[in-house]
């Protein structure tokens, strides 16, 4: 049986250097040069071990909400509290919570750029 790992989350999106400096913003993130393929910019961009691949290739409008496939992701925060005030500071859209899960876990989903929903979950 091969063996997997994660390599990266794909982001679509109208204005790649907005998105690439949203990510920058709220999370610190570092970028690699953009490059051309395919008529389209691709960025690589990182959160910590994350890859987010930021393009601006043609696609449909969508809205947030809930919905069949791939609905966010996820990253985990060693200090949730300042996450949620450096988040809330910058003025960014919180969808639901924060929220106390049953084993004492606190999570929030954040609007992203172009509607990406992020939840942010409490390292314990």
């Amino acid at each position: 049986m091969p063996n997997y790992t994660f390599n990266h989350i794909h982001h679509e999106t109208k204005n790649v250097d907005e998105a690439v400096a949203w990510y920058k913003k709220i999370f610190n993130a570092t970028s690699d040069e953009p490059f051309e393929r395919g008529g389209a910019t691709w960025v690589p961009v990182h959160i910590g071990a994350t890859q987010i691949t930021v393009t601006d290739r043609e696609f449909t409008d969508m809205d947030l909400g809930r919905y069949q496939g791939y609905d966010h992701f996820a990253l985990n925060t060693d200090d949730f509290d300042q996450s949620l005030a450096d988040i809330e500071a910058q003025g960014v859209e919180i969808w639901m919570g924060p929220v106390t899960l049953e084993n004492g876990m606190r999570i929030v989903f954040i609007n992203g750029p172009d509607q990406v929903k992020i939840e942010l979950m409490e390292l314990q």
